[in-house]
């Protein structure tokens, strides 16, 4: 084992364990002090991590001294330790949010607490070597998150929550399912034990199924269309720090588990299961685009480019080919920082307005840098240049050029119109909330210096997306060749020998 195989479980107990220290009565200062502490700590972990595997070593932790694939295992490579990082800056912000924004209510019945469990679940989800594990990482996760999502108790979080709540169930339940078909057709549910035993039946209709019923479940978890129907609903509804994070990192969650499925597992027969993520990353771009144009309140909007979004990384994943999962490794970053740094950016702008409406009209005056930050945010999610995210989609229409089908030509043509409505979107808010003159009945509330701080802070990492985008496009360009030979991953979570799985009992071994 490794002497830094501990790291694979730090970004995990460390939430945990803040988490469960927060359910103590402190006084807020205390709780606010621990919440960031952990937050930070979680962060430094996922950077080990990021370090560690920077060279192409597989980090695996052994929990109870068993190996793999007869125990549970914590894999980290390059892919998972740069998802677990993303995570970890996203739950950071939040955090700076919630500390910032103080909720009496919810904080009394421990918000910072299940913020710090959900973020637990989170990493144990990127973290885990294992499908069964996977779902248990989702439930803690969601439970988490199912807390979070009706707390408050307003008659639309418990409208929206109850639907988030059913469809989650629905797909874990599904995903159980995908797990006892996978133990059945190929005696293991170790991930790196799945790819050595898909590899060695090769081209198989039955494993194929299985990866298309995972394909579902995932689908659903990461909102692709039709299955995210409950996302632009839910997170409007959520309070302001919980929804940003829910909007970053939630979907994405989803979205590793089909990158690690897909790439590294049912890889013999990839058609089937590229075809459909193409068709489906189709139509969600155009889906989430053209919803965001339809919406007027900040969050709906917001969330509506979040489906968007998660279309894009789809559609590289489909493509399959090494320069579209590098776009996709790369357009993963773009996707989770500038989602934190918009809904960040809509609470401060909510704050100052008192609406949930960007129709206001000029706010420019009152918040000039929140202006410039929303700007800088707008050419990125909308794909222009010099921003990090066209760079991101332009590798992703690349690729999908070079493909060439015409499923990838349609996914392309779709991508570029689905960039034009976010565009249109985007000024949309510009021309509605900070542009024009501002009517002297309406009031500009004061906004706490912390809370527009947090904003400002995410707005700054996704301006160095532009700044560093050759270093961030080669660690996507590792990540995607580390993907590519799925046999490094193996060797490293099960090592050189072969696996020998114990005959199953007769009955005759009993005397």
């Amino acid at each position: 084992m490794n002497s830094l195989a501990w790291l694979t479980l730090a970004p995990i107990l460390t939430p945990l364990g803040f988490g469960l220290g927060l359910l103590w009565p402190w006084r807020r200062p205390v709780r606010v002090g621990l919440a960031l502490t952990g937050a930070l700590l979680t962060l430094a972990f996922a950077l080990g991590l990021l370090f560690a595997t920077a060279d192409g070593t597989v980090l695996v932790g052994e929990l109870g001294g068993w190996p793999a694939p007869f125990g549970i295992v914590m894999t980290a490579d390059q892919l998972t330790a740069w998802v677990s990082v993303l995570g970890a800056v996203s739950a950071l912000l939040a955090v700076w949010q919630a500390a910032a924004d103080p909720d009496p209510v919810r904080e009394k019945h421990h918000l910072l607490a299940l913020m710090q469990f959900l973020f637990a679940g989170v990493q144990l989800s990127f973290l885990t070597g294992d499908l069964f594990n996977l779902f248990v990482a989702f439930e803690v996760m969601l439970v988490a998150s199912y807390a979070l999502a009706v707390l408050g108790s307003t008659r639309e979080q418990l409208r929206e929550g109850f639907r988030y709540i059913v469809m989650n169930l629905a797909a874990s339940a599904l995903l159980v399912v995908a797990c006892g078909l996978s133990y059945g057709v190929l005696g293991t549910l170790n991930l790196a034990h799945l790819a050595q035993r898909s590899a060695e039946l090769g081209p198989n209709t039955t494993v194929t199924a299985v990866g298309v019923l995972l394909l579902i479940v995932f689908a659903a978890k990461g909102a692709l269309f039709p299955l995210g129907f409950w996302l632009p609903g839910t997170y409007p509804a959520l309070p302001p720090a919980v929804g940003t994070f829910f909007a970053a990192v939630l979907t994405k969650v989803g979205v590793y588990a089909l990158l690690r499925v897909f790439t590294t597992v049912f890889v013999q027969e990839a058609g089937v299961t590229n075809t459909l993520l193409l068709g489906l990353g189709t139509v969600t771009m155009l889906y989430g685009a053209l919803g965001a144009a339809s919406q007027r309140e900040w969050r709906r909007i917001l969330s509506f480019l979040v489906v968007s979004s998660v279309g894009y990384l789809a559609f590289g994943l489909g493509v399959g080919t090494v320069e579209a999962v590098r776009a996709s490794v790369g357009y993963f970053a773009v996707s989770v920082l500038v989602t934190t740094a918009l809904f960040s950016i809509a609470t401060v702008a909510e704050r100052a307005s008192g609406s949930p409406l960007v129709r206001v009209r000029g706010m420019l005056d009152a918040l000039p840098l929140l202006a410039g930050c929303f700007l800088l945010c707008a050419l990125t999610v909308a794909g222009l240049p010099p921003s990090g995210g066209f760079v991101a989609k332009y590798a992703l229409v690349r690729a999908g050029l070079a493909e060439g089908s015409p499923l990838a030509l349609l996914a392309v043509a779709s991508a570029l119109l689905s960039s034009l409505i976010t565009l249109y979107a985007m000024l949309n808010v510009w021309r509605g909330f900070f542009w024009g003159q501002h009517p002297s009945w309406l009031p500009v509330y004061r906004v706490p210096r912390p809370l527009r701080a947090s904003a400002y802070a995410a707005s700054a990492l996704v301006a160095g997306l532009t700044l560093f985008a050759g270093p961030l496009f080669a660690r996507a360009d590792a990540t995607a060749a580390e993907l590519r030979d799925n046999a490094r991953y193996i060797r490293g979570v099960l090592g050189d020998r072969p696996v020998m799985i114990p005959e199953p009992p007769t009955g005759g071994e009993v005397k």
